[in-house]
């Protein structure tokens, strides 16, 4: 008889969600444009925050008149956006009978893995990412953050760095946010440039996953004092805690935006369950050129991505969708 060798468990499904300097104006316009589950997300959410805030995302993403390469920075409208655009996304795969196994939230990613998950409504989670600029706005001081790409033991070898900046966020051996005061970002980027270390800022006015922001604690822990969180139909996955996060997570409105993200220790976590089907949701597959720099070459896990800046994400969708029905 011939041995087949070992059966070899398929690969869970993991749906990912990022945050801030993901975001950029006309994402997923041709999805927008052709397929009815996405447009009806989108609408349906643009409704909410128009009569909540008086404005339209939809408006802010895909009106005319931006001029080529314009950074999309306003945080009132950004923020609903990055939430809306992955949300509907999800749907879009829903509607194709896909489901996950588990979902993994970066950051304001966090907020769209919970209402995907059932542990927050659509609108609630929504809600709490449109209102949250205005918030901060009233709390805190100005700030910022940057991605660098080079070692986070540069922030502990540099005094200044050390001195004026936190590490926000972890997500590589060779890649790592900082977050920041607004009046010591320029002194930061120069120490960087004297470096020789690429950095880039991100399009956010708050120092985000920092002690920069704890003026923020009170007022943003009470807007969710009677916010009743359900348990999740997957588990979900957070960066700010490395584990999965439920109703009963102590603080967990507070910990997603001011702990550290750190996507390599959480991904090490996950890869040491066996790998996963990585699928990226993010507008901009960030998620994706994230994960394959903090990925074991050996590992057996897979990246999946749909929306690209560069257009063609409707046969990017038919081939994940493909690929997670094979």
């Amino acid at each position: 008889m011939t041995s087949l060798g070992p059966i070899v468990p398929p690969l869970p499904v993991i749906f990912c969600f990022a945050g801030q300097g993901a975001q950029y104006y006309g994402m997923a316009a041709d999805m927008m444009a052709s397929d009815p589950v996405f447009r009806h997300w989108m609408q349906l959410g643009d409704a909410i925050v128009a009569q909540r805030h008086g404005f339209s995302v939809l408006a802010e993403i895909y009106g005319e008149g931006r001029p080529p390469g314009a950074v999309f920075n306003r945080i009132e409208a950004s923020h609903p956006a990055i939430f809306l655009v992955q949300y509907a996304l999800t749907k879009v795969l829903q509607h194709h009978r896909l489901r996950p196994d588990m979902l993994l939230g970066v950051s304001l990613g966090e907020f769209t893995a919970q209402a995907v998950a059932g542990m927050m409504s659509f609108e609630a989670s929504l809600c709490a990412v449109a209102d949250q600029p205005a918030l901060f706005r009233r709390t805190c001081r100005a700030g910022g953050m940057v991605a660098v790409l080079g070692s986070p033991d540069l922030h502990r070898q540099r005094p200044l760095l050390a001195a004026r900046s936190e590490v926000a966020g972890i997500n590589s051996d060779g890649h790592f946010v900082l977050s920041a005061p607004a009046e010591d970002l320029p002194a930061i980027e120069a120490e960087l440039t004297s470096c020789n270390v690429p950095f880039l800022r991100l399009p956010v006015p708050f120092a985000f996953h920092s002690r920069f922001i704890d003026a923020a604690k009170d007022a943003w822990c009470d807007a969710f004092a009677q916010q009743r969180r359900e348990t999740p139909f997957w588990p979900v996955w957070s960066t700010c805690t490395g584990d999965t996060i439920g109703p009963a997570t102590p603080d967990l409105a507070w910990r997603v935006v001011r702990q550290g993200m750190n996507v390599s220790q959480t991904l090490r976590s996950l890869e040491q369950r066996g790998g996963a089907i990585y699928v990226d949701l993010s507008p901009s597959g960030t998620l994706a050129a994230l994960f394959r720099q903090a990925l074991d070459k050996t590992s057996p896990s897979r990246l999946l991505s749909v929306l690209s800046p560069f257009g063609g994400n409707i046969e990017r969708l038919r081939m994940t969708i493909e690929s997670l029905r094979g």
